[in-house]
């Protein structure tokens, strides 16, 4: 089911049933120009809504860390950093050879998949 007071042109929020267990599934695009902390409110008001039946983010957060296997730290991923440990999330990312975003100006780790510890 769409959550649609979450939902946006850059964020799709949905709740998805498998037995009895419920899960949030996010779907989200952090836009460069825009303040990274925008997109972080919109993750608080998923988290709240949440009340724990966990959840999977899925980003392309364009904000690098050597947190999430990044060949360097910039200062959008290391608010991205502070905001995932303060709210007691968890990276999926695995170190490995394929870089998850690539294109004409280089490969970088800017898509993360975040989820919640329950």
């Amino acid at each position: 089911m769409l959550i649609q007071q979450l939902s946006d042109a850059d964020t799709v929020v949905v709740e998805i049933l498998k037995g009895s267990r419920k899960i949030i599934l996010v779907s989200m695009y952090f836009e460069r120009e825009t303040p990274i902390e925008h997109d972080l409110s919109k993750i608080e008001a998923v988290l709240r809504h949440d009340k724990g039946k966990g959840v999977l983010i899925a980003t392309d957060s364009n904000a690098r860390s050597t947190l999430w296997y990044n060949t360097l730290t910039k200062p959008r991923g290391r608010i991205l950093e502070e905001f995932i440990t303060s709210n007691q999330l968890h990276i999926m990312n695995e170190d490995c050879n394929n870089t998850t975003f690539r294109n004409h100006m280089g490969t970088s780790n800017i898509d993360l998949t975040i989820i919640s510890p329950n």
